[in-house]
């Protein structure tokens, strides 16, 4: 078997961590045709992590614009005709690219393969599966490994979870498009339902990755990315582009997002936010179903806020 492989690698500030990045991707079993590292414009010693790479990897530097325009970059010099994506703070196991390859090799059908990964918390030490929690919110089975209809999946759940677990088909991302650079997080998620569009996914049990989460940086985080989640969400509701089982999933979904902006602003203390979202999220599906899930959100809003104010006196 022989394909050609353009990893993209975009790094900002990222000089403490992308080299055990570039390690992972350089170190495979299966060797790939390029490494492209895109420099997001870093103000740390990332230049010259990078410059001591040489000529092992394609280095390219851009005004720095967020994650979306630094793999766009990427995307546009590769060479290959699969695409496999690295976050700068991730490592691949050393199968991961030939794994994957295999089986898009043995699945022509598919034109995106992701696998499962594990997330470190460095805090506790633990490692935990992201499928293990993701695919039965998509109501999925690694039982049956090929998607046929990947975007009704997408809608319920973002089981995907990250780039850096994803080889894609350069003849899909032509039809997918680029990432929106407008989004600064859930990128991705917006970007694979543009896939989903178009291809069947393929899932592979293995974790091939090891994702390494800044704990302290995830309850930051968390209410930035289920905001963006909400906006992807809402502007596919908005463009009317999605078929039409897909779309009758998108009220559930969106209610469910906007409990967990509920919970986050909740965390904060901030009971207005709190309350509207909650309002927002029964509104989003008005159903007998919703309205359970809405009292029980509002009961833990209520916790976190009481929990809040007794924090702060």
């Amino acid at each position: 078997m022989s394909a050609a492989v353009s990893v993209i690698i975009p790094v900002y500030n990222g000089a403490g961590l992308v080299a055990q990045a570039i390690d992972s991707a350089l170190g495979q079993s299966m060797a790939p045709l390029e490494v492209i590292v895109v420099d997001d414009g870093s103000t740390d010693d990332t230049a010259a992590v990078l410059a001591e790479y040489g000529g092992r990897i394609r280095r390219l530097r851009i005004a720095h614009g967020g994650v979306s325009r630094a793999r766009n970059a990427g995307m546009a010099a590769s060479r290959g005709d699969l695409l496999a994506f690295l976050d700068a703070d991730d490592i691949w196991h050393p199968h991961k690219l030939a794994r994957q390859a295999a089986a898009l090799s043995v699945w022509p059908q598919a034109g995106l393969c992701c696998c499962d990964y594990l997330v470190l918390h460095r805090q506790h030490g633990h490692l935990v599966s992201h499928f293990a929690g993701a695919l039965p919110l998509a109501g999925l089975s690694l039982e049956q490994p090929l998607l046929r209809a990947p975007l009704a999946a997408l809608v319920r759940c973002n089981f995907i979870g990250t780039a850096s677990n994803v080889m894609l088909r350069a003849a899909v991302a032509r039809q997918a498009g680029r990432f929106d650079p407008q989004l600064r997080q859930a990128e991705d998620y917006d970007y694979w339902l543009h896939c989903a569009l178009h291809t069947r996914f393929l899932l592979l049990s293995a974790p091939l990755v090891e994702k390494r989460s800044h704990d302290a940086n995830l309850t930051a985080h968390a209410l930035e990315t289920a905001q963006c989640h909400e906006a992807v969400l809402v502007n596919w509701q908005r463009g009317g582009s999605l078929p039409r089982d897909a779309a009758a999933l998108l009220p559930q979904a969106l209610s469910q997002v906007r409990y967990r902006i509920a919970r986050q602003y909740a965390l904060r203390g901030q009971a207005d936010n709190a309350l509207r979202y909650c309002a927002r999220g029964w509104r989003s599906e008005r159903s007998a179903g919703n309205l359970r899930r809405a009292g029980r959100t509002l009961a833990r809003c209520l916790l976190h806020l009481a929990a809040a104010r007794q924090h702060a006196s």
